[in-house]
């Protein structure tokens, strides 16, 4: 499992329950989102992309891997989602040192500089290995299925994003580890990669 390290935060790493929902941008987040909503589990909430719009209540964490391209979005993310704000406020998180994010997350013993490293396995897998970090006992994901169907909040878009082989495996190698069985994705090929399921 590769292993990340709280490098630097600007604001405190607050953990309010032990269960971790992290909602992605595939097109089966909205039937994963009520299905999970519909078991009554306290939890913290994570999101990815867009899916912040279709989380109906508090968000504690946001996480970009990509966070030079999201800069905009990322200084903006409190204003323009102003009824996700909870009383603690949300905590960005992103790969390396990046001044408008409140967390910034290296990799240990990596032998590059954070600029050159490269993210495989999808934003949802670093959201993984953050939630692991600040200590979540069971993460469950919404959103994440994998594969190549689109966005939930384009419905007539055929087609999404193109993974890479890197992506996969990357995806692989953490289902084969103890930390993987703390994990349950809703949808797609993590669901079927960590949890057995097609």
């Amino acid at each position: 499992m590769i292993d990340l390290y709280l490098n630097s935060h600007k604001k405190p790493v607050t953990r309010n329950s032990d269960v971790l929902l992290i909602t992605g941008d595939g097109k089966t987040a909205p039937d994963d989102l009520k299905r999970f909503l519909d078991w009554n589990i306290a939890h913290d909430v994570l999101c990815l992309g867009r899916s912040i719009k279709l989380y109906p209540g508090f968000i504690n964490h946001y996480v970009d891997v990509d966070s030079d391209a999201g800069k905009w979005v990322l200084e903006n993310l409190e204003k323009n989602n102003p009824d996700q704000i909870g009383p603690d406020g949300i905590l960005k998180h992103t790969l390396g040192f990046v001044e408008w994010c409140d967390c910034d997350w290296d990799m240990k013993d990596s032998p590059w500089p954070m600029a050159d490293v490269m993210w495989h396995g999808s934003s949802a897998l670093f959201a993984v290995y953050i939630g692991l970090q600040m200590g979540y006992n069971h993460i469950y994901l919404a959103g994440c299925p994998l594969d190549s169907k689109g966005h939930w909040y384009f419905p007539d878009e055929p087609y999404g994003p193109r993974w890479t082989m890197e992506t996969y495996q990357a995806w692989l190698e953490f289902a084969g580890t103890k930390e993987a069985k703390q994990v349950t994705s809703l949808s797609g090929y993590t669901r079927t990669m960590l949890n057995g399921v097609s």
